[in-house]
């Protein structure tokens, strides 16, 4: 089922919104409000304009991309509401309403490409890492840091020093540390590091070169996603997950 959040959305300031009805001077709260009130009468046209207009003022809001995606998805546009689902969960990957609508849509894809990290311990530990997500990683390396730090300091102050017990402790937190260090690095190069972006043609075939002149490789179709690991003028060289790579129009596809 989808499911829209009706929380509010902190922004701040006066926009100016022209939607399809009316160009009226409101808050970005306002313009949240009304966006979310469009959607539950039914109105997902006026819904997803109005979220969109947020967007295109430069607001970053998992919950505004959340509710653009739902709207897009019931307006079955299936290549947006995979853009707008995907955009969420790189702002929240742990929210468990975005990761859920995400997978409902990805369940309407002609390509269906298994990613083999998606399965297994694997996929385990980047669950844990989402639910978690980059902040709280960092903030937990830092709280390790201070640890040992403190545990160095006390070690010292005290009468027999650093005892085996003392040391073993000391290590651990080391340890747990770098842990924690290393999957920092690892999520964010997951969820920001790596450039990807969503097809929004109803197909698209990946060409062996940057040019129309190449051979077809393999045709891609709407809302599948892709890793972007090249750009040359107007073409851009997109993977997916099981290998296969070609070069399409940077206008058949968005970043996500």
């Amino acid at each position: 089922m989808v499911r829209i959040g009706l929380r509010t959305l902190a922004l701040a300031g006066l926009v100016v919104l022209a939607s399809i009805h009316q160009a009226v001077a409101e808050t970005p709260e306002e313009a949240f409000d009304r966006g979310c009130k469009a959607y539950e009468q039914g109105k997902w046209d006026d819904a997803a304009e109005t979220f969109r207009a947020l967007v295109r003022y430069g607001f970053s809001d998992a919950r505004l991309e959340y509710n653009l995606g739902n709207a897009e998805f019931k307006r079955n546009h299936v290549g947006e509401s995979i853009l707008h689902y995907e955009r969420a969960r790189r702002l929240d990957p742990g929210d468990a309403d975005i990761v859920a609508n995400l997978a409902l849509a990805r369940g309407r894809l002609r390509d269906v490409v298994l990613d083999p990290d998606d399965a297994g311990p694997v996929a385990a530990v980047r669950a844990a890492q989402d639910r978690l997500g980059e902040d709280g990683q960092a903030w937990l390396t830092l709280l390790g840091v201070w640890a040992a730090l403190g545990i160095v300091t006390w070690c010292g102050s005290r009468a027999g020093g650093f005892t085996p017990g003392r040391s073993w402790a000391l290590a651990g937190t080391f340890l747990a540390t770098a842990l924690l260090f290393a999957s920092w690095r690892s999520t964010s190069a997951r969820l920001s590091g790596t450039p990807r972006a969503v097809v929004m043609k109803s197909s698209v075939d990946a060409l062996a070169g940057p040019g129309l002149n190449n051979a077809s490789l393999f045709t891609l179709h709407e809302g599948t996603a892709v890793t972007i690991e090249a750009d040359r003028d107007s073409w851009m060289q997109v993977a997916l997950p099981n290998g296969l790579s070609g070069w399409v129009a940077r206008d058949d596809v968005e970043r996500i």
